[in-house]
């Protein structure tokens, strides 16, 4: 059980890299891309559209999984450093499906959810550092 808590913890790492990286792509590469030749950001253009198709069923893989993960590290349902972050990756799908769904939210979503990023790497490294900051068992 403690070799499959490990696995999903770096399994959650990975989708968090992954889930970011669409950001990172777009803002970093892309938008500074204009001034390299057209193959090398047809390329790039290539990796976002995937990485856009993909991103919510890896947040929904990686909601799942980290809830799972936090299962597993403490025995039950406890919040505790790792709730911080699962928590603040259930916001970001929550302002997705807001930005989705709700017409007053269309244009508005998308700054929240990468704030709420930021919030998630915050938790995910304090959680890293201090994973029983916070320790309340709820059952």
């Amino acid at each position: 059980m403690l070799d499959t808590m490990r696995f999903l913890g770096w399994f959650n790492f990975i989708l968090l890299l992954f889930n970011t990286s669409l950001f990172i792509l777009r803002r970093s590469i892309l938008k500074r891309s204009s001034k390299l030749e057209n193959p090398p950001r047809a390329a790039f253009v290539k990796q976002v559209r995937f990485l856009a198709i993909v991103h919510p069923w890896t947040g929904s893989v990686l909601m799942l999984s980290a809830l799972l993960h936090g299962y597993l590290a403490t025995g039950g349902f406890i919040l505790y450093s790792g709730s911080l972050v699962f928590l603040s990756v259930l916001a970001q799908f929550v302002v997705y499906l807001l930005g989705k769904y709700v017409p007053a939210m269309k244009n508005k979503w998308r700054p929240l959810h990468r704030a709420l990023m930021i919030v998630t790497w915050l938790s995910f490294f304090l959680h890293l550092l201090a994973p029983e900051f916070i320790w309340f068992p709820i059952i």
